[in-house]
């Protein structure tokens, strides 16, 4: 069992670089046959430690996986309040979700096509009202019994009226209204609420789904020229851990010693949820399954692997397909991340059962802070014989099929952007009054990254951090260079940051101290969303779409529509955070441990015509 990225500790300066390993691409080579599946030892329980919340105990599969129907993109869907059982033997308990009682359905969409829709807040009280922390940006009690929402189609590149900016919400009975261009290929996108300060709460209580882009290669009919599993067999899986209460409410908070209503700094719970079961199973057919896995986790990373060793076939990731399937026993997905699957089940008797399961570590911030590790996901259970379907040889560059993915090189223009953890003095209630941080600088700075459209540049990411962060760029498309261990205590020394809130980002690369390591060949495509390892340089192609290829202008003005409120994203109008006629151009970048976002891992990011 590998981690599948370089994982790196950092205390005192002291790093150990681990390896990664590679397996061979498909590519366009047929797909080799599977070795013999190799039983993975039982894993122990996660320790019970005195230091964070934990579930009542509850058994693993006996909940059948709920699948959410598959709709078009247009008219309306309000996000709801309901209520939920998430577990048999849980009391049911309120939460949110998108026309369900918890996350929404399968939105389908296809390329070219304009889709346009409306979110409406109908959410009442907030799920979570005692867990809203007064200290984030532009929150006030309001939102503990009139909370904000917008939504965010993560991986859409939209215009900025369309791509649900986090300074601007719409509280009950308000919601936008949407346009989505789908001027992009075949892709496994998911769209999230998005409201600056309480995103990780609206998100644990169930504003998340998941958004399939469609194709002429990816149809999602049998008849598709890719040749993939379709109908029944197309499956979406939205992990997400959660810790819950005794009577069936979520338990947002980890650390007992951390203060009711402060921002966790993370969010790990003790069980997992899959569309909104914990621990559930599903019955399968000995076929070939495609499964659209999506991390909807706020903070928790998962490596994927099969209780009996037996193989994923990656077929895609964040923003389309890879060039073929790729034959990997483990992967490693961080939140955000989306990851398209085939898994053969044809050796699986009636009956018989393989787990999915998570073997990730903490990294050593959540380590040394007795973080829950998980390892149950969900069970298979065999069921009858299913339909021929065999695992394509090619997914790119063939007859019928979309162009290969070109190899991926070093752009002239190169940026350094630093990940960096700081003391918060606002929150000196809490035991660890910490806050992340891009740049040494704060959300709401005056000092705004600038991007030209149509061009490609690379950034280099140095994780200086004990933690390890996926990154989101809007808008924009990544691919993964390589990544690179630096000794941090040295680069601390020779460059020590500046007073919060002067940019600081200086040049990593003199403090490597091992080689540049590609990416693993499943996370060779296009993506929206990148694990930064801790103690690591993560090298990225950033590429930023043209005018053209957009079809609008990236740098207009946002227009607040009536009924919506906005923040001033230099932070006028506090407290409060509400401004009478703020200007609100482009976009955002930030991480996606939800709790980091909130406070004040965001930064904004203008993308100039």
């Amino acid at each position: 069992m590998t981690e599948n990225l370089p994982r790196r500790g950092f205390l005192l300066g002291a790093l150990g670089v681990a390896g990664m390993g590679y397996l061979a691409s498909a590519s366009a080579d047929p797909v080799p046959l599977p070795p013999p599946p190799v039983p993975i030892p039982p894993l122990p329980p996660p320790p019970i430690t005195p230091f964070n919340y934990h579930s009542p105990a509850l058994q693993p599969y006996v909940d059948e996986l709920p699948i959410p129907e598959t709709r078009g993109v247009a008219g309306e869907l309000a996000a709801t309040s309901g209520t939920h059982r998430y577990h048999r033997d849980l009391p049911e308990t309120r939460s949110w979700g998108f026309e369900r009682p918890v996350l929404g359905p399968n939105l389908e969409a296809h390329r070219d096509q304009m889709a346009r829709i409306g979110f409406r807040n109908e959410l009442g009280p907030h799920v979570l009202a005692e867990h809203v922390d007064l200290t984030m940006h532009g929150v006030t009690e309001l939102d503990r019994t009139d909370p904000r929402f917008t939504v965010h189609l993560h991986g859409g590149a939209n215009a900025p009226d369309s791509d649900g900016h986090p300074l601007i919400g719409w509280r009950n009975g308000g919601g936008p209204s949407f346009a989505y261009g789908n001027r992009q290929e075949a892709a496994t996108l998911w769209y999230h609420d998005h409201a600056m300060g309480i995103t990780r709460l609206n998100i644990q209580a169930g504003l998340a789904g998941m958004y399939y882009l469609r194709d002429e290669f990816d149809t999602g009919r049998d008849d598709n020229p890719l040749g993939l599993p379709s109908g029944e067999f197309e499956v979406p899986l939205i992990v997400q851990d959660r810790t819950f209460n005794a009577d069936g409410s979520l338990q947002p908070m980890v650390a007992t010693y951390i203060p009711q209503g402060y921002n966790q700094s993370g969010q790990l719970g003790d069980v997992c949820c899959v569309n909104g079961v914990v621990w559930p199973r599903l019955e399968v057919r000995r076929t070939v399954y495609r499964f659209r896995l999506l991390n909807g986790s706020n903070s928790r990373p998962y490596i994927f692997e099969f209780s009996n060793g037996m193989l994923f076939f990656v077929i895609g990731g964040d923003l389309g397909l890879l060039n073929g399937p790729v034959p990997t026993p483990s992967i490693r997905v961080s939140p955000g991340e989306r990851v398209d699957l085939l898994v053969d089940f044809s050796a699986v008797a009636d009956g018989a059962s393989v787990d999915l399961i998570n073997t990730a570590k903490n990294d050593l911030g959540n380590a040394v802070f007795m973080a829950p590790e998980l390892r149950p996901i969900m069970r298979f259970v065999g069921a009858g014989d299913g339909p021929a379907q065999p695992v394509p040889f090619t997914l790119r560059g063939g007859p019928g099929q979309p162009d290969a993915l070109e190899p991926v090189y070093r752009p002239s223009a190169t940026r350094t952007m630093t990940l960096l953890g700081l003391n918060d003095d606002a929150r000196a209630a809490a035991v660890f009054p910490t806050m992340m941080s891009l740049n040494n600088l704060p959300f709401l700075s005056s000092d705004i990254d600038l991007a030209a459209a149509g061009t490609v540049e690379q950034w280099d990411i140095v994780n200086t951090t004990p933690f390890d962060h996926p990154i989101h760029l809007h808008l924009a498309r990544l691919r993964v260079i390589a990544r690179q261990p630096i000794l941090t205590s040295a680069y601390f020394l020779a460059n020590y940051p500046p007073k919060f809130g002067i940019r600081w980002a200086p040049s990593a690369d003199a403090f490597a101290i091992g080689p540049e390591e590609g990416p693993p060949p499943w996370e060779a495509g296009w993506k929206d969303t990148v694990e930064c390892p801790t103690d690591t340089i993560t090298r990225i192609l950033v590429k930023w779409p043209s005018a053209d290829e957009l079809g609008f202008d990236p740098d207009t003005v946002l227009t607040i529509p009536p009924g919506a409120e906005a923040m001033s994203p230099t932070g006028a109008g506090m407290p409060g955070g509400m401004a009478d006629s703020p200007e609100i151009r482009g976009y955002v970048w930030h991480c996606h441990n939800l709790d980091h976002a909130d406070h004040d891992m965001m930064q904004q990011i203008r993308v100039r015509p």
